[in-house]
């Protein structure tokens, strides 16, 4: 069962990005001041030498509290901007403002950055790609030269003209497989990462195309599997195709199914493999929301409020019952240790826990309702792997298709 992990605040003259080359650095040089401190003991070193760990000691207490102030200054600055974000998103599901995926995912974004992003220079940048590939679909409007423009666009090597002069080069999207879950840099999982770096995962880029499909007026839904998002597009007799942003080719439901991680619960509750409406994808940006908050902050009652609203719109959310999980097991843990840290059947008995081992225990069910299983690191790595490997059959098997009534001749 998913697990709550304590806040993560940036360091000083800092955004996430380098914290942890930060925080090794800083915990080197520590080690290495014990080390010297080991040493000029054993030789007996005299008190001036031990004058300079002193000083040390001094430079690492400024250290600590210029810290602690900055932690401070940061959350003073940073929870209203998660506020704004949630009052934006509010707005947009209850109609009093009109719904946008691109203005959604930027909020999102933009308050685990600080307020430090652009939207105008989002909105361009999206503006751009789409004029790229109504440039690739040429004089032929229709959804399907537009459809194959936006897949070259992110598979394919696009040289840029103006004037019959090449001008710029845009080089096909890559999938990122280091830390694609976020876990050390939770900006792997934005779009604007996608955006500068030109590399993402299976939860930027379903998002990109699906904000750039709908500029090109293509139909097309985001969908879920288990640790994953991809792409539903209907061709024009209605028939569904499921198409993997991560590589750029189509695959089916049964492949999909092979993972072996979706239960017959989550078909029948529309968990995965459903298309989502524009609604369901705002509840899911709450749920982003929500994550890139608990990575500073922690599981507390504004990731509760999230997951709670985003529950309203789209009830089968799996990863909204997972935070609202993560919430009530958060909320046991000080009572618990508290107690003495019993066993959950002696927990259960005890006054002071049993309301907190009944809302767990809620969570449980309302997840094992829509199939929850909890896919591993390793596992998903394999399920990627053999993505890579279908892809690759059948583009030899198209190969030999065009090569056979050559040889024939």
């Amino acid at each position: 069962m998913p697990k709550p992990q304590g806040p993560r605040i940036p360091t000083p003259g800092s955004l996430p990005q380098d914290q942890q080359a930060r925080t090794r650095a800083q915990t080197q040089a520590a080690m290495d001041e014990v080390e010297r401190y080991n040493a000029q003991q054993a030789a007996g070193r005299s008190d001036h030498s031990l004058s300079g760990v002193q000083a040390d000691i001094d430079q690492f207490e400024r250290g600590r509290r210029e810290q602690a102030e900055f932690n401070t200054q940061f959350e003073a600055r940073n929870k209203p901007q998660y506020e704004a974000a949630y009052r934006v998103l509010v707005e947009m599901l209850d109609g009093r403002r009109p719904a946008s995926l691109p203005l959604a995912v930027f909020v999102v974004e933009n308050s685990y950055a600080a307020g430090e992003l652009s939207y105008a220079a989002f909105k361009a940048e999206l503006d751009e790609l789409a004029t790229i590939c109504r440039g690739l679909a040429g004089t032929d409007t229709s959804p399907t030269a537009r459809f194959m423009a936006l897949h070259r666009l992110m598979t394919d090597t696009v040289q840029v003209s103006d004037a019959g002069k090449v001008v710029s080069k845009h080089l096909p999207y890559r999938y990122d497989f280091e830390d694609f879950r976020g876990e050390q840099d939770y900006h792997k999982m934005f779009v604007t990462k996608l955006l500068r770096s030109g590399s993402g995962q299976c939860h930027s880029l379903p998002l990109l195309y699906k904000m750039l499909a709908d500029r090109l007026g293509v139909k097309t839904y985001i969908s879920m599997a288990p640790n994953h998002t991809f792409i539903s597009v209907k061709d024009g007799r209605g028939a569904l195709y499921r198409y993997e942003t991560t590589n750029g080719h189509f695959t089916t439901d049964a492949f999909y199914m092979s993972s072996g991680y979706i239960k017959a619960g989550a078909l029948k509750q529309r968990t995965y493999l459903d298309t989502l409406t524009l609604r369901e994808n705002l509840a899911c940006q709450l749920v982003d929301l929500a994550n890139g908050y608990e990575h500073y902050y922690g599981y507390d009652e504004f990731v509760k409020k999230c997951a709670d609203l985003a529950l309203i719109y789209y009830p089968q959310g799996m990863q909204a019952r997972i935070l609202a999980h993560n919430v009530a097991l958060a909320r046991f843990v000080k009572p618990w240790k508290k107690a003495g840290q019993p066993a959950p059947e002696v927990a259960r008995t005890l006054p002071q826990l049993k309301p907190y081992m009944t809302e767990i225990e809620r969570w449980d069910r309302a997840l094992a309702a829509v199939g929850f299983e909890e896919m591993p690191k390793d596992q998903y790595d394999r399920w990627l792997n053999a993505l890579e490997q279908e892809k690759a059959r059948q583009a030899s098997q198209r190969a030999a298709a065009r090569f056979a009534p050559t040889a024939a001749k």
